[in-house]
């Protein structure tokens, strides 16, 4: 969205007795229908439908509670309200409760260091868009309960070494039929998924500054040169180059 279009948010203004001077003045908070048909768009993962209720929100006015006398502070207590249900709704769409709770705190504390209402609507529309991206592209929720156990273990041990076994214990099937249930159900085998994710943390890790022994290392592969030949399979690129195009 440019700069001349964003959300408008207005704020109630403090009252000793708030029921009574909404009634008056025919102005109370949005409703919790339309904020419930917002974050259920979350939920479902609706990534184009998310963007139109935003285009949506343009042409309407948001009203929020009075939560500080300090403008900033108001809109930060209100973007950590918007994000701590977002989040929720996430989870129940079937983002892994792990990735959902530490996106959650780096989210927070993004809205912490901004310091005008302007820069945190901004920041908001964002996560609504990836968040709700994140939901259509990492669900869980359409598997059988014995393989979202094992999709959350998997995303809690990717420092570790993560055995077939171990998997089919969690789902109480046996190692073969397991293997069978599993691919049924995702696609894959479990151990393709399990290079999938670990691919996709050194992805994250590369952006995050991390280097190729480092993350080798840290995910469990049995040496830099058969990290760097796994991830050239998969993405196309080296490690190394991955990082010179993203820096682009």
């Amino acid at each position: 969205m440019g700069n001349e279009q964003k959300i408008r948010i207005k704020v109630l203004p403090y009252a000793k007795n708030p029921e009574f001077e909404q009634r008056e003045s025919g102005i109370a908070h949005t409703s919790y229908a339309e904020e419930e048909a917002f974050y259920s768009l979350i939920e479902r993962g609706d990534t184009e439908s998310i963007r139109q209720a935003l285009q949506n929100y343009i042409s309407a006015t948001v009203v929020v509670g009075h939560l500080s006398d300090n403008a900033t502070r108001q809109m930060q207590y209100w973007a950590v309200c918007c994000i701590t249900l977002g989040i929720r709704r996430a989870i129940r769409g079937g983002l892994d409760e792990m990735t959902a709770f530490n996106l959650s705190d780096q989210y927070i504390m993004q809205i912490d260091r901004l310091s005008s209402a302007e820069e945190i609507l901004a920041y908001l529309e964002k996560i609504v868009v990836e968040l709700t991206q994140l939901v259509h592209e990492r669900s869980v929720s359409r598997y059988p309960a014995q393989i979202r156990q094992c999709l959350h273990y998997i995303e809690q041990h990717l420092h570790e070494s993560i055995g077939i076994g171990d998997l089919a214990g969690i789902a109480h099937f046996s190692t073969d039929y397991f293997r069978k249930y599993f691919k049924k159900y995702v696609g894959v085998t479990p151990g393709q998924y399990i290079m999938e994710q670990k691919l996709r943390y050194a992805r994250e890790m590369l952006e995050k500054g991390f280097d190729q022994r480092t993350i080798a290392y840290y995910l469990g592969f049995c040496s830099q040169t058969y990290f760097i030949t796994c991830f050239k399979k998969a993405y196309g690129l080296t490690p190394h180059q991955y990082v010179v195009r993203s820096a682009k």
